[in-house]
């Protein structure tokens, strides 16, 4: 039997009053117009970051908070959907578009909705177990949406099976492999033939140093602070995370305000700040410097972390490049962000930077309402319209929005995050109330 995870143990509601009344009634909004709204034309999407995998936790994420009276039926019919799909469609091994994710999906809701049911990931396991193993996985990308890190999310959250616990041994042994050390620190190279643009490819050949938690070092930075946390594999993670930390930092460019994070790395780059974004960006890198901070019990990076927040917090709408209300590099995004390291932190200031961005988000939601007609939940691909979010899926669209108004309006708390990884199983993120 699997134990049930206690979702309300640290966590408290950020909003109240009117903006709080305001956010539960767009989610409100939002579940049902994905509910009442017909699959796309085509075969159905299974994964976690834009098809079914990922509208089952929108409302798994619904009837935990007891909103939506059916809300536990329609999560059982995405994820169903979902785990119908990895068996009639081919689907990579990645945890965003592949088959791990939604497997990560079906563990986490049946863990939430249903404790008791029948482990239904076992083969998953076997799977996953059989392609760490092989001897020619150097070509595999080592980042969070598609590649090594990924993975280990996923065997995180099967810890402690014991095959979980093997494929996340063979996670350490690649990230290892896959290393590149120099005066710095070590970090994961991003390789040309990895690099999806052409014209980007041309910049640069010799390939780049990565620095967001999508695609970059701060994702297994974050991953590896979440298995020292664990306690899992310690004395194999905390060296790898050392010097992932020591590289990254050495990285910041100085501005006007302090020492913020470019893009990327890379011979003959001039570097400039990234905007604010969980994707790339000083948010995204500062979340995952604090769960690197309290994983390795290492004060220092935690000050760098709440330093590097409030810095970004104290931007201006028109200094962070935010364009949208999505997740991945929007307002949603940042008010998450903000919302989590305030939680466990107690910080004030960013209490205040997550209000603020909620706001934002509830700006886009008014906009997607009033400029997207009937399919306003879908949002608009048309360039000539404003475009609150793209879809209905998590990542980009309607549901990851729906989710971060519900995180800041309950008091139950969004293990879904780890997806992004902005949480994770055994890390150490709550403060003391």
């Amino acid at each position: 039997m699997t134990t049930r995870e206690d979702t309300r143990a640290n966590w408290r509601p950020l909003l109240s009053g009117g903006t709080a009344q305001e956010a539960i009634e767009a989610v409100d909004a939002i579940a049902e117009a994905i509910a009442s709204t017909g699959p796309p034309a085509g075969e159905p999407d299974p994964s976690l970051c834009r098809g079914q995998a990922g509208l089952a936790l929108l409302y798994t994420w619904l009837s935990r908070s007891g909103r939506a009276p059916e809300a536990d039926l329609l999560a059982w019919q995405f994820l169903e959907g979902a785990v119908d799909g990895v068996s009639t469609q081919p689907m990579n091994p990645s945890l965003w578009g592949g088959f791990t994710g939604v497997a990560w999906a079906a563990e986490l809701v049946d863990l939430l909705l249903d404790p008791d049911a029948e482990d239904r990931d076992d083969t998953v396991d076997d799977a996953l177990l059989r392609l760490l193993s092989r001897d020619d996985l150097r070509s595999l990308p080592y980042d969070l949406v598609v590649g090594l890190t990924g993975l280990g999310v996923y065997c995180l959250q099967r810890f402690p099976r014991p095959t979980a616990s093997r494929c996340l041994d063979r996670v350490l042994d690649w990230l290892e492999v896959r290393a590149r050390h120099d005066e710095q620190g070590l970090t994961w190279w991003t390789p040309v033939e990895e690099i999806l643009s052409p014209d980007a490819r041309q910049q640069y050949p010799t390939g780049r140093g990565d620095l967001g938690v999508a695609h970059g070092i701060a994702g297994p930075i974050a991953l590896l602070g979440t298995i020292c946390g664990a306690g899992v594999d310690q004395a194999r993670a905390q060296p790898l995370l050392d010097g992932a930390v020591d590289w990254l930092l050495a990285q910041t460019i100085p501005t006007d305000t302090g020492r913020t994070f470019p893009l990327w790395a890379a011979p003959g780059y001039r570097p400039y700040p990234a905007r604010s974004a969980w994707c790339y960006g000083d948010p995204g890198i500062a979340a995952a410097l604090l769960i690197a901070a309290r994983g390795a019990g290492n004060p220092g990076w935690e000050r760098h972390a709440l330093d590097l927040a409030c810095r970004a917090a104290a931007r201006s709408f028109a200094q962070t490049g935010v364009v949208d209300a999505c997740i991945c590099h929007g307002s949603a995004g940042l008010a998450h962000i903000y919302n989590r390291m305030y939680q466990a932190t107690g910080q004030p200031e960013l209490a205040h930077a997550a209000t603020y961005w909620v706001e934002r988000t509830l700006d886009f939601y008014r906009l997607a309402r009033r400029t997207c007609g009937d399919s306003w939940v879908q949002g608009s691909t048309d360039p000539t319209r404003p475009e609150p979010w793209t879809g209905m899926d998590v990542v980009d669209g309607a549901a990851g929005v729906a989710l971060v108004l519900l995180a800041a309006t309950t008091s139950v708390e969004p293990l879904w995050d780890r997806m992004f990884l902005l949480s994770g199983p055994g890390a150490a993120t709550g403060h003391a109330r």
